[in-house]
């Protein structure tokens, strides 16, 4: 069970199964809320995370008003990450930045009121999460216009690719991480810990391979039921390899394998984590797909946190949340930036 800090305090939008509030909330701060809008989302938050206020709602529908009812105190970090979808046709038939700054589209509302509320809550550091393909999304329109919002902000801010892999998480998973603040500071992201002439990546096998045992009891590691021709296919995929589509029988033939038709090498890093479907990839030495645990653990949920809602909900909280150690090194990374801010003469002054 996650219980809050005391420290340095946190509001959390679009907060999903919780990754970012997990790693913050481990880290000390107190978070004053987290938000979603997701009903199954805010059982795992009820469950896991009691001791966190956590308002369901439409975030369009979050006025200051109502965040005022749950944060009465000046906010020092503001996290989240708006769904990617907000993202995925922004500009695309639009000849202009005006044209496409313009436009009436529900999905790519999702950032702006993210920017919305960092207007209304003026926290002293803001860090938001995305996908990485958004920076080339509609030849870099998307992040033209993400750019010329922030600016406007006043904040200072960059953004950065970080892979998940180098702090720590046994997944290859590169995002888009925008941060930036408001308090006159140069803001570095977390630095690396593993990888190329740091500490060996964590793999697949130190993750995972306890739970290989059929009887092996654990929070939402129910395999999947696989059919006698998917469990066929699944034998002839090497570890570290996918699916040989063009020496199948024919029997075993259809049109398209995705990444469900890949088996990880127990040796490395897993592929990564992607939501929206009933099973993940295929286990490195078993015939069948990840458990929504095994593939938590690859993004280092602890083994009391549940899941809730249908097996296609569960798998899309895990794949959507950004892994538990990479948002402890960006918590820690921050703490230090504020506490280095408060130290200093300035911040008596500062408002």
């Amino acid at each position: 069970m996650i219980t809050n800090g005391n420290k340095y305090t946190v509001v959390d939008l679009f907060s999903g199964a919780g990754g970012l509030t997990i790693g913050f909330a481990q880290t000390g701060y107190q978070i004053l809320l987290s938000t979603d809008i997701d009903n199954d989302c805010a059982t795992v938050h009820r469950n896991n995370m009691p001791s966190i206020p956590f308002l369901q709602s439409d975030i369009k529908d979050i006025t200051e008003e109502k965040i005022r009812q749950y944060v009465q105190t000046d906010v020092d970090v503001l996290i989240g990450g708006p769904p990617c979808q907000g993202f995925s046709t922004i500009g695309a038939r639009a000849s202009s930045k005006s044209e496409i700054r313009n436009r009436v589209d529900p999905r790519n509302s999702l950032f702006k009121e993210y920017i919305r509320i960092l207007k209304c809550l003026r926290p002293k550091v803001f860090l938001m999460e995305n996908v990485k393909g958004l920076l080339t999304k509609d030849k870099g329109a998307v992040l033209s216009e993400i750019t010329e919002a922030f600016i406007n902000t006043g904040y200072i801010f960059n953004y950065v690719i970080l892979n998940a892999a180098d702090y720590g998480v046994p997944q290859i998973r590169e995002r888009v991480f925008f941060y930036g603040n408001r308090i006159g500071i140069e803001m570095n992201p977390p630095i690396a810990t593993f990888g190329s002439g740091k500490k060996p990546y964590n793999v697949v096998k130190g993750a995972i391979e306890d739970l290989a045992d059929s009887n092996t009891r654990a929070l939402n590691h129910i395999p999947l039921k696989h059919g006698e021709i998917n469990i066929r296919r699944y034998s002839l995929i090497p570890e570290g390899g996918r699916m040989p589509e063009d020496s199948l029988p024919p029997e075993l033939y259809r049109k398209n394998f995705g990444n469900t038709f890949k088996r990880l090498d127990r040796n490395k890093p897993s592929l990564t984590m992607v939501p929206g479907h009933n099973a993940f990839p295929i286990h490195p030495w078993l015939n069948r797909s990840l458990t929504v645990r095994e593939a938590a653990r690859l993004q280092t949920f602890p083994d009391d946190f549940e899941f809730f809602g249908s097996r296609q909900k569960q798998c899309m909280q895990v794949g959507n949340a950004v892994p538990i150690l990479l948002s402890k090194a960006w918590a820690q990374t921050i703490d230090t930036y504020l506490t280095s801010f408060y130290k200093t003469d300035e911040q008596s002054n500062f408002h």
